[in-house]
């Protein structure tokens, strides 16, 4: 048996949560600025799951998607703790 198969991590979780195309168009969202190494990795991500027709901008969606449902509750205590209202 291969080693490098035996420590291969199970994709379709990944692949079902990622790299689902949930817009058919990413033309109606805003225009943000990645550094180009991060840019390069998520376009060949992108370009290596063309058989569900992911997009880049699905594919980023997808991420943040993930991060605000994992870290919202972090996010909104950090936020309440700094940013107190005045009454």
């Amino acid at each position: 048996m291969n080693m490098k198969n035996l420590f291969k991590k199970n994709t379709e979780p990944y692949s079902s949560k990622f790299l689902v195309n949930n817009f058919p168009s990413g033309r109606n969202g805003k225009v943000v600025y990645i550094r180009p190494e991060y840019h390069e990795r998520l376009l060949r991500i992108v370009q290596l799951s063309r058989e569900e027709k992911t997009t880049l901008y699905s594919y980023i969606d997808n991420i943040l998607e993930h991060h605000f449902k994992e870290f919202g509750e972090d996010i909104t205590d950090y936020f309440n703790d700094r940013f107190k209202p005045i009454l």
